[in-house]
């Protein structure tokens, strides 16, 4: 698919292309004082290359999270910005009550040490994983982020 969205995209810029009368090559998409072919082409894949590999080409903005923000907080900005629930595995019953809300998008709690949370979010291609710690340690209650990647 890749190959034929380029073949498509340079190939009426190769059979448009004549030579003037003193031997160059020239365009008529490009005038004639303009680039040669080969930069055109260079053009061409530039503009395509961010959409070919699944990104834009205007960048999404990161994130909008800071240590220490409620999930709740946290979850509602991200939704804002393109994020959707994408947990790794489905929660315990168990987990659900650590992490004392019912976001779709936690994977999993750990019920000893810190009390650490996952929540994993999708935009596109790319992969969201935000870790919490509980607000009240020892209990479970409303977490806290704590880091993300």
């Amino acid at each position: 698919m890749v190959s034929v969205v380029i073949a498509l995209s340079i190939q009426p810029l190769a059979q448009l292309t004549q030579a003037d009368p003193c031997g160059q090559r020239s365009d008529p998409w490009l005038g004639q004082r303009g680039m040669s072919l080969s930069m055109a082409r260079f053009v061409v894949l530039s503009l395509l290359l961010p959409w070919l590999v699944g990104g834009s080409a205007l960048a999404r903005p990161e994130p909008q999270l800071s240590a220490r923000q409620t999930i709740l907080e946290a979850n509602r900005h991200l939704i804002a910005d393109g994020w959707r629930p994408a947990p790794e595995k489905k929660p315990t019953p168990e987990e659900r009550r650590w992490a004392s809300v019912a976001l779709e998008s936690l994977s999993a709690c750990s019920g000893t040490g810190v009390g650490f949370c996952r929540f994993d979010y999708r935009r596109d291609l790319q992969r969201l994983s935000v870790v919490t710690v509980p607000s009240e340690p020892g209990r479970p209650s409303v977490g806290r982020v704590e880091r993300w990647w």
